[in-house]
């Protein structure tokens, strides 16, 4: 079982997880043009409860063009005023559900991910106030949910499924929480936090 402060500290101290080579290979090959990646940034929030910590999700807006209804983590496109992704992830974590992150909170990052919808996602892993209240935008959100860390990075509860995107078929990563399918490059992003954290002490 993970307590709270091993947890923490594996994380500062251990080598960055990685991403899978598959998918990095796929990417290449359905958007070659790396250059064009725009810049983005997620929150992962870390909220500490009785059982110990809990990660912040989110549906996403049905409307939305990219990844409408699927589960995410807080986060957007790079804006020039931002000057750096950090602030790109404290803004849209604020803007999307109302949880204000400070410097301060940010624990640390993760590699920057390549997406199917051309943005380069950099995660940035912080902890929140245990009595936060959110707020949604619901141009971006549908709602929110916390997903305990024990499971949410246990391997053991990562599946894999085929997905199809321009006519070709995938495998992809997947983790189901109860009502949620938790996919794509937020399970990518799990992944790679599962493997540079996770120890399971059975």
């Amino acid at each position: 079982m993970i307590v709270q402060h091993h947890m923490l500290s594996r994380f500062l101290l251990a080598q960055p997880g990685q991403y899978d080579r598959s998918h990095q290979r796929r990417i290449k090959q359905l958007l070659p043009n790396s250059s064009r990646f725009k810049p983005a940034a997620v929150m992962i929030p870390l909220v500490a409860r009785p059982d110990g910590y809990h990660v912040i999700l989110t549906r996403r807006a049905n409307h939305l063009k990219h990844h409408p209804g699927q589960v995410a983590f807080p986060g957007g496109r790079f804006e020039s005023e931002d000057v750096e992704l950090i602030n790109t992830a404290i803004r849209e974590t604020q803007e999307e559900i109302g949880i204000l992150c400070d410097k301060k909170d940010i624990l640390g990052t993760l590699p920057a991910l390549p997406t199917l919808s051309g943005y380069m996602v950099t995660p940035f892993l912080a902890t929140v106030a245990a009595n936060y209240r959110p707020v949604l935008d619901p141009n971006e959100v549908d709602s929110i949910f916390e997903v305990p860390v024990t499971f949410l990075l246990n391997p053991r509860n990562m599946r894999t499924q085929r997905f199809t995107f321009k006519g070709k078929e995938h495998t992809i990563y997947a983790i189901p929480y109860q009502e949620y399918s938790i996919w794509g490059a937020t399970a990518q992003i799990v992944k790679a936090l599962s493997h540079q954290i996770w120890v399971d002490n059975r």
